[in-house]
């Protein structure tokens, strides 16, 4: 047995079919068992939980081919269904490209923000890598010794360019070292 519930819009269809099923032309004689009937539907319509008591009500006193309302109700189900299943499919849809959308505008966010970070770095290292730079400029073909982070180099300084110096050691190695990498400078 199946069983659903009546909303308020079936119950004021089905009132709405069982009034014009009511002033359809009868007989004299049938007219007040009928009149009786369709008060008896209404008032069941009107106080019945679930479909399947109100289909039995209507096949019962033979008003209406239960069949009809069934099929109507299976085709409103499958249409509901189908809204439902296209709703949820363009609602995915639209999340996987609100979140593809926001995914993408985060990581250009953060690679700008990282960009604008580094270009500030350099701008506030610029003064000072200005006065080493100058002061390499002035030591140009001397003796020196570089210290870095990781080691301490000694030649003939060669050249100096906008973010690095070439240091030639008195063996003939070459080093090119960054500007930024430098701690200190001295002559030898």
């Amino acid at each position: 047995m199946i069983i659903l519930a009546l909303s308020s819009e079936a119950k004021a269809r089905l009132l709405n079919l069982l009034g014009t099923l009511q002033s359809l032309p009868t007989t004299a004689t049938s007219t007040t068992t009928t009149t009786t009937n369709v008060t008896d539907l209404l008032n069941t319509a009107n106080s019945s939980t679930n479909v399947t008591e109100l289909l039995s009500t209507l096949n019962t006193n033979g008003l209406v081919d239960t069949s009809l309302i069934t099929n109507l109700l299976n085709t409103t189900t499958t249409n509901v269904t189908d809204l439902l299943n296209t709703t949820t499919t363009s609602a995915t849809n639209l999340l996987n490209t609100t979140t593809a959308t926001a995914t993408g505008l985060l990581n250009t966010t953060t690679t700008a923000t990282t960009n604008l970070l580094i270009d500030l770095l350099r701008l506030r290292l610029l003064p000072s890598l200005n006065a080493l730079r100058n002061d390499l400029t002035n030591r140009l073909n001397q003796t020196v010794q570089l210290s870095t982070e990781y080691e301490t180099l000694t030649g003939v300084l060669l050249a100096v360019l906008s973010d690095y110096v070439v240091l030639v050691e008195s063996d003939g190695t070459m080093h090119f070292v960054n500007l930024s990498k430098i701690e200190t400078v001295a002559s030898l």
